[in-house]
């Protein structure tokens, strides 16, 4: 398991690498001065080179590279254009409020999403499988924005029950928690119930069949623990991405948290907080699944990484 690991986090470092450079050479190639948009369009050229030379922009682009990559090395992300702070002081301030939102929505795709699979798959081929099988299949197709409005204009609009977005306690979160469980939720629901039904047709469930076991224990400690196994592995992932910015979510909703951050740099050109919260996203998707490769061996004593 250690070399595994290790292993796991060698790869992880080239990952990281590659994506620090690929962000690097897109941020770059977009035709606008970082320097002209921070000092105003009636700014002198003078003015515009001194910006640019105090920020290093005026350097080969492969030396303002390796200079990122041994700040990288040296923890430390860069300094905003516009807020001329460091970019992890801006992620520190942030992602607070990003990792409040994100385990809401992911505990809400989990609460609606798991019983719904395991109810339909011990109801397969009823109208209440293929009814919920429409709904699944409505639910992925939302577009998250257009619901979470539509939630904004029937319970914070029409009906003030919860608030009209904003950053805040358990009732600003409800809706955009709903906003993500319900689409989310279907991902889970038809994951989960196709799995739940393999699992079903194995033969050491029919053993425990026939040796007597009840059906509740058949379920539960031979199906649903065997079935969990793809469904960890999407909500692993889904964990990592929740936690590195919700953006639609986050948009849709005026949240104060990483999402917001990243689209304000994009709108501003505030390459630094662009790159450090693409790289800061990556490392979050990254370790988490290496976390659920090691969460296989917990949940299925069969998987050895020796």
């Amino acid at each position: 398991m250690l070399s595994y690991i290790v292993r796991r986090l060698g790869a992880a470092v080239v990952v990281l690498f590659g994506i620090s450079l690929v962000t690097f050479i897109i941020a770059f190639a977009v035709p606008a001065d970082p320097a002209r948009l921070i000092v105003g369009a009636k700014a002198s050229p003078a003015i515009v080179a001194e910006v640019r030379h105090q920020l290093g922009l005026d350097q080969p682009l492969p030396v303002q590279y390796i200079h990122y990559v041994w700040r990288l090395l040296h923890g430390d992300l860069g300094t905003s254009y516009v807020y001329n702070m460091p970019v992890a002081s801006l992620i520190g301030q942030r992602i607070g409020g990003t990792v409040l939102l994100a385990v809401a929505c992911w505990l809400a795709e989990l609460i609606i999403g798991i019983p719904l699979g395991i109810y339909t798959a011990r109801r397969a081929r009823t109208w209440i499988d293929y009814a919920v099988s429409a709904l699944a299949l409505v639910g992925i197709s939302l577009f998250v924005p257009w619901l979470g409005e539509v939630l904004l204009y029937l319970f914070a609009f029409k009906l003030p029950v919860f608030p009209l977005g904003g950053t805040g306690g358990i009732r600003h979160l409800i809706l955009p928690a709903l906003t993500y469980g319900i689409t989310g939720a279907a991902v889970y629901t038809r994951l989960l119930k196709s799995s739940m039904l393999e699992v079903l047709g194995q033969d050491y469930v029919r053993t425990a069949r026939a040796k007597g076991a009840s059906e509740q224990r058949v379920i539960w400690r031979h199906v649903v623990r065997n079935a969990l196994i793809p469904v960890v592995t999407v909500a692993g992932i889904d964990i990592g991405t929740l936690l590195s910015g919700v953006v639609l979510i986050e948009v849709t909703f005026n949240w104060n948290g990483l999402g917001s951050l990243a689209t304000e740099a994009i709108s501003q050109l505030d390459i630094p907080v662009i790159m450090g919260t693409v790289l800061f996203t990556a490392v979050l998707v990254v370790l988490f699944n290496l976390l659920v490769d090691i969460l296989y061996v917990f949940i299925d004593p069969r998987i050895r990484y020796d």
